[in-house]
């Protein structure tokens, strides 16, 4: 009788293996892209250019917008890219603005300004064609979520940049507290991905993210806490409202905030079947998988400067 272990392949690996592997290859992958993230974060730190601020969160803003509106595949489904592209340009252009001294009062209400403007846009370009229900809303909603997804609520790392903080001697540091920003923020990510890898058994939300597990969430906080303690240590005459209890306070709640940031993005990618936002950088995927919880870390900081600042 012939020996059905002769039927496998010689050099196929067992699945628990080929798991094994696939771990190592995407945590490479990640490692390798977040550093060349960090790299282009530090020429613009290090440089401190208003103008290379400016370019580098134009191309995140619009890259992940661009992104948001490739995620849809219902054929016809039309999601006024063209409005929203137009709209996006003209509000990074006046946002960017106070960084070579235009500043004129009405550009504290550019937000609102310019989701009144998007809508009036769309709903005007909407009534060209035939109402269809329920989905002439959901285009219309569907696009200025994305606007304010991708736009409105990533502005608030240049917004950061704008606002009057300083070191210890009184030089302005505020490109320091967006570092922190990006280091505890990108920590908990890490540490949400390694710990969950390793030891991650209990599901946190399957229904959204079946990969995520409360023992990943458990190392995205610690991750976030040592990232924020760090910062404070090595670099903390720049940043003085962060305090031991303050860093501690941040890093708690950006964690938090981070882990919701990336299940948001994966409810979107999920309601609309999508693997990936985009295959920008290798193991971390688009412009929306790189920014997808510094969209939600972002405001909450800026929030919080304004408070104890």
């Amino acid at each position: 009788m012939p020996d059905s272990s002769a039927d496998e392949a010689p050099n196929e690996s067992p699945p628990a293996e080929k798991g094994a592997i696939s771990k190592r290859r995407t945590f490479v992958n990640r490692l390798i892209s977040t550093v060349c993230l960090l790299v282009i974060v530090s020429v613009a730190f290090w440089s401190s250019q208003d103008w290379l601020y400016a370019v580098l969160f134009a191309i995140l803003m619009l890259g992940a917008l661009i992104e948001y509106f490739r995620l849809f595949p219902i054929r016809g489904f039309r999601r006024f890219r063209w409005q929203t592209y137009g709209v996006t340009v003209a509000y990074i252009i006046l946002l960017f603005a106070p960084f070579w001294g235009f500043e004129p009062a009405w550009l504290a209400e550019l937000d609102g300004l310019a989701i009144s403007l998007l809508v009036t846009l769309v709903v005007l370009e909407r009534m060209r064609y035939p109402l269809e229900g329920f989905r002439t809303l959901d285009e219309i909603a569907a696009t200025i979520f994305g606007f304010i997804y991708c736009v409105i609520l990533f502005s608030f790392v240049p917004k950061l940049l704008m606002l009057p903080l300083t070191d210890i001697n009184g030089n302005p540091s505020a490109h320091f507290y967006v570092a922190f920003l990006i280091a505890v923020t990108k920590l908990t990510d890490m540490g949400a991905y390694l710990v969950g890898s390793m030891i991650g058994r209990d599901k946190m939300a399957p229904h959204v993210s079946p990969g995520k597990t409360w023992q990943g969430f458990g190392g995205a906080i610690l991750f976030a806490l040592i990232g924020s303690f760090s910062f404070y240590f090595l670099a903390g005459d720049y940043v003085p409202i962060i305090t031991p209890v303050h860093a501690a306070i941040l890093a708690i709640i950006l964690g938090l905030v981070a882990v919701l940031g990336d299940l948001a993005e994966s409810i979107l990618k999920r309601s609309l079947e999508a693997k990936d936002s985009g295959q920008l950088m290798p193991g971390i995927g688009g412009f929306l998988d790189l920014i997808d919880s510094v969209i939600f870390t972002a405001p909450l900081l800026y929030i919080y400067l304004l408070i104890f600042g």
